[in-house]
């Protein structure tokens, strides 16, 4: 099969990338428009990361998790724990090698890791491209669950890195940077940040639970941060400030609780019994409860990438009625664009066939060895604007950020050939091993 070419996946990536770039740009023209205003904006945001994400969270890993497919898992936490490391590094040097502005090291440092490939995936299964690589055995809507919350566990780790080190990369070793009062002005999703920051109104941060709710959820997360403060106050305090830093994060918090949650419900067999099989074969909350929160979490996907269309539009007006907004930063542009997609979909694919080929290391799975491909790929998470905003950086670099990130969105499509690489690859491998 792999002598086929790459013609038909290369149109089926291509066209599931359109596909994205066309949701997200509904969320465009519905901003150009007045739909939907900025502040509305903030609070769908808000909706998609406090609680369609979560509700997401729980149910793929939950329902994908179990004890016969656990350690699957294994190889993509510490592959994202990795890429995203060596990301930041590469793109540390690179960014002052190059001499370019201090806000593309987290532009070229993280990616997109959650609404965008999370919808490429459902745009792949609707056009069938995964079928060359999905097991006897296996379905393709099965496979494309457990690519989902393969994902979703590298998108946790991803943003937790990025909560600990993000407001650093923008700042010249300012230490006020690692204040907690300072970090929560940062408390924002990586891929829905606009750049705003919480005074006085409501944005993605403003919390959607009742007083009493928030009130018990600021005494568990006091007691847990209390206690893990008592542990970490042994050690050196740059080293306890870097440590201590993502679970500043109202997101870190939610993002760990549900993957621990869903870890629970997938790993602990009564516990999956009653939430996932069917009722009758003992599922008893799965029709009412589990159904209703897996509605809840589908609506991310969608939703969020028109959020993303949304927040772009407002840079768009931004720099039209901006008196000077500057040149377009085509240096800049060029090398978030050889990083994010070409340089790491070149190493994520070359070392992840190599390792699915002669070792054991990343298991059987195939799709498993397409998400950990496909990882590292795409184009930068909108994190930048909210550091932008906590570095205080002048108006005509937040222009640069903008136009930066409205690039490389439209620039997008070209993960495809990514899609395209680590499907051939993938297919490679498993007939390899098929044949051994």
């Amino acid at each position: 099969m792999v002598d086929e070419g790459v013609v038909v996946p290369l149109v089926g990536a291509l066209q599931a990338c359109v596909s994205v770039l066309l949701t997200m740009s509904y969320g465009v023209a519905a901003q150009r428009f007045r739909l939907i205003q900025e502040s509305s904006i903030n609070d769908m945001a808000g909706l998609g990361v406090k609680l369609f994400l979560p509700a997401l969270i729980i149910i793929n890993l939950g329902e994908q998790l179990q004890l016969g497919n656990a350690l699957n898992y294994i190889p993509v936490l510490i592959w994202s724990i990795l890429y995203t490391c060596a990301s930041i590094g590469l793109a540390y040097f690179v960014s002052r090698g190059l001499k370019l502005p201090r806000w593309v090291t987290p532009a070229c440092a993280f990616n997109n890791t959650t609404s965008l490939p999370l919808l490429l995936l459902q745009s792949l299964e609707s056009v069938g491209s995964l079928k060359p690589i999905i097991k006897d055995g296996d379905t393709e809507s099965e496979a494309i669950s457990r690519a989902q919350s393969y994902f979703l566990l590298c998108a946790v780790v991803s943003k937790t890195i990025g909560y600990a080190v993000g407001p650093k990369l923008l700042q010249d070793g300012n230490e006020s940077s690692t204040n907690p009062e300072n970090q929560e002005a940062d408390d924002t999703n990586p891929e829905t940040q606009n750049g705003t920051t919480g005074h006085g109104h409501v944005d993605e941060e403003t919390s959607l639970l009742p007083q009493r709710a928030q009130k018990a959820r600021r005494n568990i997360s006091n007691s847990i941060r209390h206690g893990t403060q008592r542990i970490s106050s042994m050690l050196p305090k740059r080293i306890r400030q870097r440590l201590m830093a993502p679970f500043e994060s109202p997101f870190a918090d939610v993002a760990i609780a549900c993957t621990v949650i869903g870890v629970v419900l997938g790993l602990v067999p009564q516990l999956h019994k009653a939430f996932f099989n069917k009722y009758e074969d003992g599922g008893i909350f799965n029709a009412w409860l589990t159904s209703s929160v897996k509605n809840i979490g589908k609506l991310f996907t969608t939703f969020q990438i028109f959020v993303v269309g949304c927040k772009l539009g407002v840079s768009f007006e931004k720099m039209k009625t901006s008196g000077d907004s500057g040149r377009m930063p085509l240096k800049a542009i060029g090398t978030i664009f050889l990083v994010r997609l070409v340089i790491w979909p070149a190493l994520s694919i070359a070392v992840v066939y190599g390792l699915a080929k002669k070792t054991n290391i990343v298991l059987t799975d195939p799709i498993l060895w397409f998400s950990l491909m496909l990882m590292p790929a795409g184009p930068p998470a909108l994190v930048i604007s909210g550091l932008a905003e906590l570095a205080q950086i002048s108006e005509l670099e937040k222009m640069a950020i903008a136009k930066s990130l409205t690039a490389m969105y439209v620039l997008s499509p070209f993960v495809c050939f990514s899609i395209t690489g680590a499907l051939k690859a993938s297919q490679a491998a498993l007939e390899q091993r098929n044949s051994a």
